[in-house]
C-alpha cells in the first residue's frame, strides 16, 4: 500500500537563484544576504549557516537585492520550515505574506 504525502503548496515552485536580503523583525538579529535555491509566488527557500531562525519568526524579505538598486521589492514573511541540511547548514522556507513599504530600510 502506497501512502502519498499531501502537497500543501498553492503555487508551483521554480528553481530560482536570486539574491535576497532576509532581515528579522528583531533588530538584535543581523540581516542576512543570501541566494535562494527555489521560489514560488508566495514563498522562497534558501540554505544558510545562520542558526538564529525559528519557526514562526517574522522577517522582511528583499528580493533582487543589490545595494542602491531601486528595482528591489520588500515583503513581510514568516519562517514556516527549517531543514537540517548538514551539521552547520539549514534550509529555510519562508512564506511571503505581503509587501511592506516600511521594510525598505
Amino acid at each position: 500500500m502506497s501512502i502519498k504525502s499531501q502537497e500543501r503548496r498553492r503555487y508551483h515552485r521554480s528553481d530560482l537563484v536570486q539574491a535576497v536580503r532576509i532581515r528579522p523583525f528583531d533588530p538584535a538579529l543581523p540581516p542576512e544576504y543570501c541566494t535562494t535555491s527555489n521560489a514560488s509566488e508566495d514563498g522562497l527557500y534558501f540554505p544558510t549557516q545562520a542558526d538564529h531562525y525559528v519557526l514562526g519568526m517574522s522577517v522582511f524579505v528583499t528580493t533582487d537585492f543589490q545595494p542602491d538598486s531601486p528595482l528591489h521589492s520588500t515583503f513581510v514573511g514568516v519562517v514556516v520550515r527549517i531543514d537540517n541540511l548538514n551539521p552547520n547548514e539549514w534550509g529555510i522556507a519562508i512564506h511571503v505574506l505581503s509587501p511592506s513599504a516600511a521594510a525598505a530600510n
